[in-house]
């Protein structure tokens, strides 16, 4: 077979394939531009019409924010002010530690990638838009080519799946079915919102960042009806810190847990405690803390075992995403208000069974946290349990045929993809894979300050160059 392994290059131009174009697929196509030689092509697929959206920045809600600072997140790890600059330009004013609406890294990704089209044109490197989904792959000794409608019949020497987040899988339980008026299994699938009732009672399930979408788009909406979180311990996502209250700049940095040589959950987090009291005595507090960590979280978790790696989904997970995967202040003080009015509460327990009532309401039993079965009566049942990382549950159609096919393999815990450190499918020469399921092998791995970092090497390798990326640390902004 003639394809050649990562980090060879191939005489002459190349041919890179990417599929997806959300962020990831955006930044490698971004960066591919500026790199391969000339003569070369980028061929990128995606099946929506515009690119630099994805599951994330796609959204219209203006409600819809981003939940880090602007200073952290330009797509260019090497010019970490792009996206502040980009701002300023179009919204004078903006600082690096504002909190803004998605929809506007959206707008700013689609226009670096038209930026790096024209540049890349200006040195003889073409970029080509293909509107089409991809369902399948075939291989030969000549390269890749992609299969599905309106798949264009051409042969790729490289090929990037940056196919993105995968839709949530629904829950089961007695009672459950998601094809049921008054279940909604992705909420964001388009036009439901425009189905429900200002006063309907609705259930959602989780309390995380969708669940927190979900709420602030039907209040823009003039939801009045009261709304119930229900997850499993019932914990919402904590708020960044105001810029008004961050350290003094000339005060002692928050301490760096040392987590060197540890390869059990239960020391790593004792240890991670004691930082944070010190921290708070430094004046500084947890946040801090979490921000010095983030560049070592990948190394420590290849260091963990299965049963450590379990141990730690199990009880330390609910805890860690509720603190890391914070929300604006501004959101914050919203869902705040939301609460105190008494249209807004969270609940902790399992949901156990469901029954359509002849009125066309659904009544539930669960079971509460610490307590006993409870039962309520709503208008809605909103799945909002995260994205999903089952390559067989048919949110990729073409991730789950390349599993089927033995090109993909599964981690033994659901997380994601087994990938290699230099981000190529083992056993699959020339194919790489960038995105959230990386979260397997490195845990820190669906957010744009790792990502980022991810795509300019992954493009240095692919283009056969040698690209020098030290990892970002997060800026004083994301530290918020």
């Amino acid at each position: 077979m003639s394809l050649f392994p990562a980090g060879i290059s191939k005489p002459g131009p190349l041919r890179v394939g990417v599929v997806g174009a959300g962020f990831s697929g955006t930044a490698v196509a971004v960066h591919l531009l500026a790199a391969l030689p000339a003569g070369s092509r980028v061929d990128l697929f995606e099946r929506d019409a515009r690119c630099g959206r994805g599951l994330a920045y796609g959204t219209s809600c203006p409600s819809h924010w981003l939940n880090v600072p602007a200073g952290g997140l330009a797509l260019d790890p090497q010019q970490p002010e792009g996206f502040v600059l980009w701002l300023q330009q179009r919204f004078p004013g903006f600082a690096g530690g504002d909190f803004v609406p998605r929809m506007l890294l959206g707008q700013y990704l689609a226009d670096e990638l038209a930026a790096a089209e024209a540049a890349g044109r200006s040195r003889g490197v073409s970029l080509q838009r293909h509107r089409c989904e991809v369902l399948d792959l075939e291989r030969d000794d000549e390269g890749y080519r992609v299969c599905g409608p309106g798949a264009p019949a051409t042969t790729l020497d490289r090929l990037v799946l940056a196919t993105g987040h995968l839709p949530p899988r629904p829950p089961v339980w007695p009672g459950a079915d998601w094809q049921q008026p008054g279940f909604v299994a992705d909420p964001g699938a388009a036009g439901w919102l425009d189905t429900v009732e200002r006063e309907a009672e609705l259930l959602v399930l989780g309390s995380g960042l969708s669940a927190v979408d979900v709420v602030l788009a039907l209040q823009d909406r003039g939801h009045r009806g009261a709304i119930t979180l229900l997850s499993r311990r019932g914990q919402w996502p904590q708020a960044h810190r105001d810029l008004a209250d961050r350290p003094d700049p000339g005060a002692s940095p928050a301490p760096l847990p040392d987590w060197s040589g540890l390869n059990r959950v239960r020391p790593m987090m004792r240890t991670l405690r004691q930082a944070a009291a010190e921290a708070a005595a430094r004046g500084c507090d947890w946040r801090d803390v979490m921000a010095r960590l983030r560049p070592e979280i990948p190394a420590a978790w290849q260091r963990l075992g299965e049963r450590e790696r379990r141990q730690f989904l199990r009880h330390v997970q609910p805890w860690w995403d509720s603190h890391r995967h914070r929300v604006a202040p501004g959101i914050a003080a919203r869902l705040a208000a939301l609460r105190a009015s008494g249209l807004l509460h969270s609940a902790a327990g399992r949901l156990r069974q469901t029954e359509h009532r002849a009125d066309g309401r659904i009544e539930l039993l669960w079971d509460a946290r610490g307590g006993g079965p409870a039962r309520m009566t709503v208008d809605r049942v909103i799945n909002c349990t995260g994205t999903s990382t089952d390559l067989r549950g048919g949110g990729s159609p073409l991730l789950a045929r390349l599993h089927a096919k033995g090109w993909l393999q599964a981690d033994p815990l659901g997380l994601g993809l087994q990938i290699d450190a230099d981000l190529s499918v083992p056993g699959q020469a020339g194919l790489f894979y960038i995105g959230p399921m990386l979260k397997a092998r490195d845990w820190e791995a669906t957010a744009i300050p790792e990502l980022r970092v991810h795509a300019l090497r992954l493009a240095g390798a692919l283009a056969g160059a040698v690209t020098a990326v030290t990892p970002t640390r997060s800026s004083p902004a994301a530290c918020c």
